[in-house]
């Protein structure tokens, strides 16, 4: 009886393990479309693929490089108008692209205005409160950080509302579209590799679904329809955009959204590239739209993890005050005979995304898993100045999975130049004085135009960068340094009170 049992368990255990296999092999993006569309849908396809920013803006594609994370990678989509939306057209004297047009207009039906136009072509879209985007997709293979975010991209200009002072405004739009400004905002929490619902038991190399919408009843009838397909909840992530915040729907002066990807410091640098080239061909991209539009069902605002542990920095350092000024004061002893110095303590750049958009601010890409800092505008007036960023290591403290600081130039905010904390070992100790047993904690990096010592990050130039313009930066240029300090202990950017600020100082060669 004994041995009956244990027969039949395993049995059971083993066609269980075949029907989960099978599950998986079994997906089917053809699937999903089929049910999607037989559940009552009109189906659109859309495109997900890297968003090198230097290189569009070196060959003139792109208004702003929106301050990228030099060294790391973005994806977004190309998305077609909703049914009866106009498609935005191009500028072929700037070799702007259209938009891709909608797979279903009736001439009869007068349609909805285009998107306010904003190279590349449908990297943002309207919304209508009913529809979806649906996302499959492989993650990427093992590397230090990544994730998907939805963004408020673009908000219509405030009547009357005088921008000439707003950081970061340009507008885009026309008479029909209306007029917009950048608010590239995010909404909600990321997915990313610590929070991510997918298959295997990795966050790497799986597959995972990602659905973007404003209306649970149309939620949970995408998820039905991904489930008979093969994609069970437990590896879709939804992006719940509430419309009692966001301007959802496609008239003039509603909100525009886009979704962006992250990938920073792969592990394999053959595979991330192989992995990037084939995105748009291996992911699949659906514009979801109900044919008889669905009763309202907002989401609420969903919670966000609060930031921070209760425990500041210092708790890891037990000379931190001593130990900074000790570090600061030997730099500028080091140099100050032959160069003059300017000094930038860093302050906050902007605010999270909700914060941002109900303020009409541009939030410039924030995202709830970094923190950020930011100095002062400088110049580099000669290839003999250099940058020397310094202060506490947040990888070493727990207050970071990793932090970089980059370079930037204005308008634009192109980054140039990153220094990764995995560059930082033994860079504080010629600095830190007697307290060498706490060097650990604390570090000193370079950027020059050539290699001062070990610890020098090479400034590239504009001129003449066989790569593009926005790949280097020349003299003369305003530029500035801007820390990204990601993922602390709790698993989401820490709190900007339990952190020491990083510090950057310019030394300017003196003149004879």
């Amino acid at each position: 009886m004994k041995k009956g049992l244990i027969l039949l368990l395993a049995v059971l255990l083993i066609a269980c393990l075949a029907v989960s296999v099978g599950a998986a092999e079994d997906r089917s993006p053809a699937d999903a479309r089929t049910n999607l569309e037989n559940a009552g849908f009109l189906v659109q396809d859309g495109i997900l693929y890297e968003f090198d920013t230097l290189r569009l803006a070196s060959e003139g594609k792109v208004l702003t490089v929106f301050g990228n994370n030099a060294g790391s990678a973005y994806v977004i989509l190309n998305l077609p108008p909703a049914p009866e939306q106009d498609a935005a057209p191009g500028d072929a004297e700037r070799n702007w692209d259209p938009e891709m047009p909608t797979a279903y207009d009736d001439p009869e039906v007068e349609n909805y205005p285009e998107n306010p136009y904003f190279a590349p072509a449908g990297m943002h879209f309207k919304l209508r409160q009913d529809e979806a985007v649906v996302v499959i997709t492989k993650l990427p293979d093992p590397c230090k950080y990544w994730s998907f975010i939805v963004y408020d991209m673009f908000s219509a200009v405030m009547e009357g509302k005088d921008y000439s002072t707003t950081q970061g405004f340009f507008k885009v739009g026309n008479e029909r579209s209306g007029d917009y400004h950048t608010i590239f905002a995010s909404v909600g929490s990321p997915v990313n590799l610590l929070n991510a619902k997918h298959d295997g038991d990795s966050p790497f190399g799986t597959e995972t679904v990602i659905v973007i919408c404003a209306n649970s009843t149309v939620r949970d009838t995408v998820l039905k329809q991904l489930a008979e397909a093969g994609y069970p909840e437990d590896i879709v992530n939804v992006m719940e955009i509430p419309s009692g915040v966001y301007r959802v729907g496609l008239e003039k002066g509603r909100d525009t959204f886009s979704l962006f990807g992250r990938i920073s410091q792969p592990e394999d640098r053959e595979a991330y590239e192989k992995y990037m080239k084939g995105l748009a061909e291996n992911a699949t991209v659906l514009r979801v739209t109900p044919k008889e539009e669905v009763e309202e069902a907002p989401f609420p605002v969903a919670p966000l993890q609060a930031r921070g542990s209760g425990h500041h920095e210092t708790e890891k350092l037990v000379n931190a005050a001593e130990n900074l000024d000790t570090i600061r004061r030997n730099i500028l002893d080091q140099y100050k005979d032959e160069y003059d110095y300017e000094e930038f303590f860093t302050t906050i750049p902007f605010y999270d995304g909700i914060t941002s958009y109900l303020n009409d601010m541009n939030a410039q890409g924030d995202v709830h898993d970094a923190a950020y800092l930011i100095s002062g505008d400088f110049e580099l007036k000669s290839d003999e100045d250099f940058v020397v960023v310094y202060g506490v290591n947040h990888a070493y403290t727990g207050k970071a999975h990793y932090f970089n600081a980059v370079l930037h130039e204005r308008p634009m905010v192109n980054g140039v130049c990153t220094i990764y904390d995995s560059m930082l070992a033994g860079s504080a100790a010629q600095y830190i004085g007697e307290h060498q047993d706490e060097a650990e904690g604390y570090y000193v990096y370079k950027m020059a135009r050539t290699p001062m010592d070990e610890h020098t990050a090479v400034i590239p130039y504009a001129t003449g960068n066989e790569q593009g313009r926005y790949y280097g930066v020349d003299n003369g240029s305003p530029v500035f340094i801007l820390f990204r300090v990601y993922l602390d202990e709790t698993g989401v950017g820490a709190d900007y009170y339990e952190l020491v600020y990083d510090r950057v100082i310019v030394f300017h060669k003196k003149t004879k």
